[in-house]
């Protein structure tokens, strides 16, 4: 799973470039409104998903912890 969030984190920056590519086009006179669509969505979309599986990753991580203390009979913080 923390691969998958490293690869959605990763892609939320490259599709960022994307818009920024062609928002920086209208000042060399060929901007691209596709482009800019394309990026914002996509790379929202992407940074979303990596927050929201890295959250649940936590969350998982955190009741794995849990359990092992109550084995050993520790008392949760």
């Amino acid at each position: 799973m923390r691969l998958l969030v490293l690869l959605l984190s990763m892609s939320a920056v490259v599709f960022f470039g994307y818009a920024v590519a062609g928002l920086a086009g209208f000042l060399v006179g060929r901007g691209r409104v596709d482009y800019i669509v394309f990026g914002l969505f996509l790379g929202f979309a992407s940074a979303a998903a990596s927050l929201l599986l890295w959250r649940h990753w936590f969350s998982l991580l955190e009741k794995e912890a849990l359990e092992r203390g109550n084995d050993a009979g520790e008392k949760p913080s």
